[in-house]
């Protein structure tokens, strides 16, 4: 498929390791936490578990979810 002038190719920007309690981690690909947080807690509103990534500074990041909140 070819691109049409003024289109950009859509690349997600982080990879994500997610890992729901109880369970095995998989990985996704978003463009922001938040996109990922909500593509969790929208089927699941009590989802749990804790998500891992690097940020655009190179650090790497872990963030605790329980019952669809950040702690």
């Amino acid at each position: 498929m070819e691109k049409e002038v003024g289109q950009k190719e859509e690349e997600m920007r982080y990879k994500f390791k997610v890992t729901e309690d109880g369970k095995e981690g998989i990985e996704k690909e978003a463009m922001s936490f938040k996109k990922v947080l909500k593509s969790l807690v929208t089927p699941n509103p009590k989802w749990t578990g804790f998500m891992s990534y690097e940020n655009k500074k190179g650090r790497y990041v872990v963030h605790s979810i329980l019952n669809g909140k950040r702690i």
